[in-house]
């Protein structure tokens, strides 16, 4: 199985907030199962942006809960297919930055998308994405 993971859920990974541990426990079954973790280049910047942004410049502590929050997720680069493909999807209400990740979870083919906002969690419904958010 292949598990899109947006990056909203992969901060929860790393930064204690409500609904963190199911959501820490759900991608871990899901990868002792075997199953794939995927997100876009694009929630690998916001995952270290937000983290700077958290702990400024310690750099040693943004790097590493960084690559905690980023284990055993592989990297699907924002190619210009991705780009073009997010430009047209449906719906128009779709933020730009979520029209980038759904594009990334429809081109790897994912079966499933994990995200913590509405949106696009409603996107990915749309386009026949099973999604969970391990909040609700």
């Amino acid at each position: 199985m292949r598990v899109y993971v947006d990056s909203s859920a992969l901060l929860k990974r790393v930064i204690a907030e409500p609904n963190s541990a199911p959501l820490v426990a759900f991608l871990g079954d899901h990868a002792t199962g075997g199953d794939a973790l995927i997100c876009s280049s694009l929630g690998w910047v916001e995952v270290s942006r937000a983290l700077r942004a958290q702990f400024g410049d310690r750099d040693d502590l943004v790097n590493t809960t960084c690559d905690t929050a980023l284990s055993g997720v592989l990297e699907r680069p924002v190619t210009p297919e991705v780009v073009a493909l997010a430009r047209r999807l449906p719906p128009s209400r779709l933020r730009s930055l979520d029209a980038l990740h759904l594009a990334s979870a429809i081109l790897v083919d994912a079966d499933e998308i994990v995200a913590y906002d509405q949106r696009l969690l409603d996107a990915a419904r749309f386009h026949g994405l099973q999604v969970c958010s391990p909040a609700t």
